[in-house]
């Protein structure tokens, strides 16, 4: 399996360090991608656009794929330590990283993705062009030479797992939610 995963892993990040153009535009994305993600969430927050309660209530649902998503990414990371790819290979780098930070699974990908799936699962078009984002994301990651394809793939199967199982328990979250929901806008409307 890591044969498999390195040699694809070349064949993305063979591409890295030859294009200064193509790199910067991936840098910019890698490291200020997750605020791209996040921002859809805050306006579907404050808009008043649509069913503003459905709004929220889906932000919410995002969040908690999002938290539940990297607290299993922080429990694999606990007990199964994959090195980055520069550590045993010599490849292109375009991120200073140590190796302190594990490599599997990837929270970038699992954020992305996280994000990508609840805005899919309300919003379908919008869903769409985020789950292209997220697959860029990926591919990100491995293109500036921190991860590997499987870390990638990892973070996005954890993000989709957590994703099906919030939504198919959807019940238990509505009602903290519509209380979540309730006091921010009993808080607020007053002002």
């Amino acid at each position: 399996m890591n044969t498999i995963d390195f040699k694809l892993f070349e064949l993305v990040n063979q591409f890295a360090g030859n294009n200064e153009l193509l790199d910067q535009m991936v840098l910019l994305f890698t490291k200020y991608g997750p605020i791209l993600f996040g921002l859809p969430f805050v306006w579907l927050w404050f808009t008043r656009k649509g069913d503003v309660k459905q709004n929220r209530q889906l932000v919410l649902f995002a969040f908690t794929i999002v938290v539940f998503a990297m607290g299993i990414n922080k429990v694999i990371e606990m007990t199964v330590f994959r090195e980055r790819p520069f550590v045993n290979h010599v490849v292109t780098t375009l991120i200073d990283k140590t190796n302190d930070d594990p490599s599997f699974p990837s929270n970038h990908a699992a954020g992305a993705f996280a994000f990508a799936i609840a805005l899919f699962w309300k919003k379908k078009k919008a869903g769409i062009v985020f789950l292209i984002l997220a697959l860029f994301m990926a591919l990100s990651r491995v293109y500036v030479g921190v991860h590997y394809p499987f870390d990638v793939t990892a973070g996005a199967f954890i993000a989709l797992i957590v994703a099906f199982i919030v939504t198919w328990q959807k019940v238990l979250f509505e009602k903290p939610f519509n209380w979540v929901i309730h006091t921010y806008e009993r808080i607020f409307s007053k002002r």
